[in-house]
């Protein structure tokens, strides 16, 4: 059976960018392929956007990313129902702080299975499946963190950058194969009372580097558009890579280490 109709796969679609997405790409027309970890708040997603945008498609399916099996049933999903992908939103991430002293290893352990092993896995399978006939655009949302050693939240700032590293190669391996690649690397986002603590913890800087969630959905379904290759959302977090291209490995890592133990004891974070 010939595919026909097109989806968008958004992971992590019930989170507060997750959700950005799911509006934003509803309100241009997109048929959706929903995918998080609750099955319930899935199902309620859908049921939201389904009454604001009865003219699109949505389906769903709950998946565990650091899961090999469930990454399988997700494409086999997928595949079932004769669904052809023109867009990956890989927005789904595991985030983890604090010194790895005081850290246990299961947690460190699976912000890399969600964030390095999961997102290259699942991308890897689509694109396996994808037709150079027709354009798929992906959409990868790293961190500012990807970009220097982050003492206190070090395996998170890891992983963005093992992330950051694939898709700049993916983006030139597959250039020749109708695929757009964009990173996406915000500051913070005020998307769970969690990250609002965290934010204030930081003070100035903390509210300097934060960017509503809309915006970054936004701009970055605009910008894989036009083949754009890196999106830093908001002027303070550009301001800040650029001055700290001159800064040394030593010195960007004893900056971040600094400023995120001085913020996790504001919360009581080991």
């Amino acid at each position: 059976m010939e595919k026909t109709e097109k989806y968008t796969l958004i992971t992590g679609a019930t989170g507060g960018l997750g959700k950005a997405f799911v509006h934003n790409c509803a309100e241009r027309g997109y048929n959706l392929f929903l995918t998080g970890t609750s099955n319930e708040k899935l199902h309620n997603l859908t049921m939201e956007i389904e009454k604001e945008f009865p003219n699109i498609q949505i389906k769903y399916l709950a998946c565990d990313l650091s899961n090999e099996n469930s990454r399988k049933q997700l494409i086999s999903e997928i595949e079932k129902q004769n669904i052809l992908l023109d867009r990956l939103i890989n927005n789904a991430g595991f985030i983890t702080e604090g010194s790895i002293k005081y850290a246990e290893a299961e947690t460190l352990i699976k912000c890399v299975r969600v964030n390095c092993e999961g997102v290259m896995h699942l991308t890897k399978l689509i694109l396996d499946k994808h037709d150079t006939n027709n354009h798929l655009e992906i959409i990868t949302i790293t961190s500012l963190a990807a970009n220097y050693p982050m003492p206190y939240m070090a395996i998170y700032s890891a992983t963005k950058s093992m992330l950051k590293s694939f898709m700049i190669s993916l983006r030139y391996e597959y250039a020749k194969d109708n695929v757009s690649v964009l990173i996406v690397q915000p500051g913070a986002i005020a998307t769970s009372q969690a990250m609002i603590e965290a934010i204030n913890a930081q003070g100035l800087k903390g509210k300097w580097s934060t960017y509503p969630a809309e915006k970054i959905a936004k701009n970055s379904l605009n910008k894989v558009k036009k083949n754009k290759f890196i999106y830093t959302p908001g002027f303070f977090n550009k301001l800040t890579l650029f001055f700290s291209a001159f800064a040394s490995t030593k010195s960007k890592a004893k900056i971040a280490g600094k400023m995120w133990k001085k913020s996790q004891e504001k919360r009581n974070i080991k």
